[in-house]
């Protein structure tokens, strides 16, 4: 069922029709339906890369097509990280990534073979009605794996 803009000019007094009803019914129905992405890795990944880089185009790169609004991006999984070394995570929406230098997600090992869940969720506000493709990027100072069973995902709010 498709979304239809509600009513707002009510009068006072006005009473609510059959038609007014199934609006709010057929709403409540285009919610439930919103568009969503997810992967979970089965696999590690190996990475190392000095710039920003997708972390894998084939599966952790999602694409919704929304009905314009906000969207709700979200990634965890366990990092290995090697010695002294620092690693980013960051978001691409349509070609834009959402982060700093840093990206949105940071973490830095003074010690080897340091594990560690990195998570984040992000809003991303305002987006038109249509095709949206989001990737996951990563850069580190040295090679770091993303163990099996990360999730990446992304839903329309």
């Amino acid at each position: 069922m498709a979304w239809t803009t509600p009513k707002t000019d009510w009068e006072t007094g006005e009473l609510v029709a059959a038609s007014d009803m199934n609006a709010i019914g057929e709403n409540l129905a285009a919610r439930r339906n919103l568009a969503i992405a997810a992967y979970t890795t089965t696999a590690s990944t190996r990475m190392d890369a000095r710039n920003f880089s997708d972390v894998d185009s084939d599966n952790l790169s999602l694409t919704i097509t929304t009905t314009g609004g906000d969207v709700l991006v979200h990634f965890h999984g366990m990092v290995y990280v090697g010695s002294r070394n620092a690693v980013s995570f960051d978001l691409d929406v349509d070609g834009t990534r959402q982060g700093g230098n840093d990206g949105i997600g940071r973490m830095y090992a003074t010690n080897s073979n340091v594990q560690t869940l990195l998570s984040f969720t992000r809003l991303i506000q305002g987006l038109s009605a249509g095709s949206h493709t989001f990737n996951l990027k990563c850069k580190s100072n040295g090679a770091i794996n993303l163990a099996a069973g990360a999730q990446f995902w992304v839903r329309e709010i």
